[in-house]
């Protein structure tokens, strides 16, 4: 019996330290991934940043995004956006503080008609000043015109849109997008991607929710806003004067401007228009 229970103890060991064995083997390279320190010894990056936003090809699909903006006919859209204080009650004593540029955008209305549709709509449109008592400017309608910038985010872009509240908590699409009780519309196919800088992108709080708040691009390449956002356009001219008084002459506190970011102007571009001096 002593040599039974001496066997069984033995087999029962060696059973122990095979399975101790090959659960070694399985995970002996942890949890990380297999050859994780090498990658990122040789500057291929480390676990998170491997996959597919690591591993995309930046130049094919810059190549995708103009074959996109080469369908149908070009259309562009203006933006004459200011920086600096505005309001009459200072007596232009900032006006020479005071810069504005014309950033001209291109919109893929081919390929997205509905988002493209519903920002030229609000970029024509002519709603009253704000705190404005007289309708006979505009009235109730709704437009990027008197809005501000709500969100400077130096690693990302600049946010504008907000045509209800002006402080990037909400936003609405263009009754002749749908219906006027109507504040968004679905998401349609997210074929340009955010792989250069200067791309203009919806702003939607989740799916299918896109209002009036949309997003200028100001990174070479963004990967996590592929997916999430619907993009729609670029910016043709004028990015260098949003790079040199917004983003980078512009403080901001948690993201928001210190100063008025404001489009005063917009509309249809025709490439026979003089451009405002910046």
């Amino acid at each position: 019996s002593n040599i039974q229970n001496e066997t069984t103890t033995t087999t029962t060991t060696t059973q122990l330290q095979q399975y101790r064995t090959k659960k070694t083997k399985t995970g002996s390279r942890g949890s990380r991934g297999h050859g994780w320190y090498t990658l990122y010894r040789s500057n291929r990056g480390g676990r998170h940043l491997q996959g597919a936003y690591y591993d995309r090809d930046v130049s094919k699909l810059q190549s995708l995004n103009e074959e996109v903006f080469a369908l149908g006919a070009p259309e562009f859209v203006y933006l004459d956006i200011s920086v600096g204080s505005t309001d009459e009650d200072n007596n232009n004593k900032d006006e020479k503080k005071k810069k504005v540029g014309r950033v001209v955008i291109q919109l893929a209305s081919a390929a997205l008609p509905t988002t493209c549709a519903n920002f030229k709509a609000l970029c024509c449109a002519t709603p009253s000043p704000p705190n404005s008592t007289n309708n006979d400017e505009g009235g109730d309608e709704i437009g990027y015109l008197h809005t501000k910038a709500h969100l400077i985010d130096k690693t990302v872009g600049i946010a504008f849109g907000d045509v209800l509240h002006n402080n990037g908590i909400s936003g609405k699409c263009h009754p002749s997008i749908s219906s006027p009780s109507t504040f968004s519309f679905p998401d349609e196919p997210k074929v340009l991607t955010h792989c250069t800088q200067g791309m203009v992108s919806m702003l939607s709080p989740g799916v299918h929710s896109n209002d009036s708040r949309f997003l200028i691009q100001i990174v070479d390449d963004a990967p996590h806003l592929d997916g999430r956002y619907v993009s729609f356009g670029r910016v043709v001219e004028n990015m260098d004067f949003l790079m040199e008084n917004v983003v980078k002459g512009v403080f901001t506190k948690r993201g928001r401007p210190t100063v008025d970011v404001k489009i005063i102007g917009c509309g249809v571009y025709d490439e026979g228009e003089d451009k405002v001096a910046a």
